[in-house]
């Protein structure tokens, strides 16, 4: 009986560990590590992108995530403050990240520390 208990408390622990995981795609993300501390900037080349499990930050304005679902990568219907709905993609492996933004080209970012 106590083996029992215990592989329950078992299988509990690692769901709620698994529940409580954040998104791969969280972080501050830039093109390069020189772009980290920036705060602003009018492209993907010279802003950092900030992503929580809510919201996006990046050169193109604030956003709140709608949508989202999973595949290989993460796609977002992001609700950005005046501009209205845009489509994004957040590709993360390890600390490396391709984001399609919108139309634009795919930028390569990598984890900022």
């Amino acid at each position: 009986m106590q083996r029992v208990v215990l592989a329950a408390c078992a299988i509990i622990a690692a769901m709620t560990s698994f529940a409580c995981a954040q998104e791969q795609f969280v972080g501050r993300w830039a093109a390069k590590p020189e772009i980290c501390s920036v705060h602003g900037g009018d492209s993907a080349a010279n802003s950092a992108l900030v992503a929580t499990d809510t919201s996006l930050w990046w050169f193109d304005g604030q956003c709140r995530i709608g949508k989202m679902y999973k595949a290989v990568a993460v796609y977002v219907q992001a609700h950005c403050d005046g501009k209205g709905d845009v489509s994004v993609t957040l590709d993360a492996k390890g600390n490396r990240m391709r984001v399609t933004w919108g139309h634009a080209k795919p930028a390569d970012l990598q984890r900022c520390n």
